[in-house]
């Protein structure tokens, strides 16, 4: 267990380094980073400062757009403080590879690395240029992009757009369902409120064809339910609040690393759960 004074040592030199450092400086990001090492050079040490500092939106995306090397950025983007999964788990749960995690997050010869993304591929996505990485499959980087609450670019780009999205849903596939109530009542039922997991929900109403993009994260008997959609309209968030309809559910904010950008969220207890509610860390009550 890390004792707060060092918890606010850390913090320090986070807030430092995204208010004083030369973000194009190699040196400096590493400097920020390698005490998170073990003697193996691997990133094996916690970081709790990092969940302190989601509960400031503001502060996380200062200090991830001051880390203007990619592969850099995704070492902090791949922390459990981050995505809620450590490295083990994202490898035994979900499958993915080791190896393509560890390249992922390579920070050797930073230089040479930026200089090979600055030129990166592109793909058409119902009329919109999205930036891809043709050295990563797209449904792990939409993956990352789901766990994360990160908008694809800040996994692919030195200096993101400040705009939303939702095309990670897209690439995932996930889960599509007709708007329906108890179609979706069922669907969270039938998640497991033993284990954690997040999934990409699309909803899609028959009449109007709009969609709702919903981020479900279950853990452990709590159910996070993040609407996603950029700029939501009141059409949009009357269909989301009425999916909950006669049940027992906290309603509230969710803020994102985009300023205007802060999405509703409805947490409640799984039908079969029995433990007390969990909230997310970024999570307003209203």
């Amino acid at each position: 267990m890390k004792k707060l004074s060092d918890i606010i040592v850390g913090l320090t030199r986070i807030r430092n380094f995204y208010t004083k450092a030369d973000s194009t400086d190699p040196t400096s990001i590493k400097n920020v980073l390698e005490y998170k090492r073990d003697t193996n050079g691997k990133f094996t040490y916690k970081w709790p400062e990092l969940l302190f500092l989601r509960m400031d939106l503001n502060e996380v995306r200062d200090f991830l757009l001051h880390i203007k090397f990619v592969s850099a950025r995704r070492v902090v983007i791949m922390r459990v403080e981050i995505l809620g999964f450590n490295k083990y788990e994202l490898n035994t749960r979900f499958r993915i590879n080791n190896d393509l995690m560890t390249n992922f997050t390579n920070i050797d010869n930073l230089q040479a690395q930026e200089l090979r993304a600055s030129i990166p591929f592109q793909q058409s996505l119902e009329e919109r240029q999205i930036v891809a990485d043709i050295n990563y499959p797209i449904e792990f980087l939409a993956f990352i992009s789901l766990l994360s609450r990160l908008p694809l670019q800040w996994l692919l780009v030195p200096e993101p757009d400040l705009t939303w999205n939702t095309e990670h849903f897209v690439y995932l596939d996930d889960v599509s369902l007709y708007y329906n109530k108890q179609e979706f009542s069922a669907f969270l039922n039938g998640l497991d409120h033993n284990s954690h997991d997040v999934r990409a929900v699309i909803l899609t109403d028959l009449v109007t064809k709009t969609k709702l993009y919903l981020r479900v994260e279950h853990l452990y008997g709590t159910l996070s339910i993040e609407l996603c959609n950029t700029c939501t309209s009141s059409q949009e968030y009357e269909m989301f609040i009425g999916l909950f309809q006669g049940e027992r559910y906290c309603y509230g904010l969710m803020p994102t690393v985009i300023p205007n950008q802060i999405n509703h969220t409805v947490v409640m207890s799984h039908v079969l759960s029995k433990r007390p509610l969990c909230y997310p860390i970024e999570f307003i009550l209203k």
